[in-house]
């Protein structure tokens, strides 16, 4: 059954990604992205070559507005304790907000392009190399947790922060805001921050 008719190629990614994440990638067809988009299989082609494109577009999807947000907080005129917050913090939103392409691009890696295969692993080499120098920057200016090394810690919290479209239900009782004062309070201690603000009362996560 359709959900809404796809007018733009961004309405066929979202409808693309239901069926995704409802079939497999495997499984699906043109035919039931264009069901699910309530348009017909020849106007799909109007907006993209093949469900692999579509499939590609998700890593933009998730690259783009996160790499330029990412960028601008390490420009910020903060402290790196002030600006490891607002990275983590723009992760949370990131990964909530985009759960449907990061469960499909996870999952599905092995299926895109080798040119967006690229992309996206020099995405994440870039931003894992951007966090461990945040990292670094906030072992310099307090007392921290002896031996820790920024490489490892970098991986550790990335790879937490990428995972949240497995567990967390963004209809449940801990909101964005209050899951990510929930990391900062195991991550900050440790590289000589004070505990964050707690920006909404934390009870359990449903999950």
């Amino acid at each position: 059954m359709a959900r809404g008719r796809a007018t733009d190629t961004s309405a066929l990614v979202l409808a693309a990604a239901r069926v995704f994440l409802e079939r497999g990638y495997h499984n699906a067809t043109i035919d039931h992205i264009a069901e699910a988009a309530g348009i017909s299989r020849p106007t799909v082609y109007k907006y993209t070559r093949s469900k692999q494109q579509l499939l590609d577009l998700m890593v933009t999807e998730i690259t783009g507005h996160l790499g330029e947000r990412l960028r601008e907080i390490l420009d910020l005129d903060l402290s790196p304790v002030e600006r490891l917050d607002e990275y983590v913090r723009a992760h949370v939103q990131a990964s909530i907000s985009n759960r449907s392409f990061y469960a499909i691009v996870f999952n599905e890696e092995v299926e895109l392009s080798v040119a967006s295969k690229k992309e996206f692993r020099k995405w994440a080499h870039d931003v894992t190399g951007d966090f461990k120098g945040l990292i670094e920057e906030c072992l310099d200016v307090g007392p921290t947790s002896p031996g820790l090394d920024p490489a490892i810690t970098a991986n550790l919290v990335l790879s937490m922060l990428t995972s949240l479209h497995r567990w967390y239900d963004e209809h449940g009782t801990v909101s964005a805001d209050a899951l990510a004062d929930q990391i900062l309070r195991l991550v900050r201690p440790a590289l000589g921050g004070a505990k964050p603000r707690r920006s909404a009362r934390t009870r359990s996560v449903r999950v």
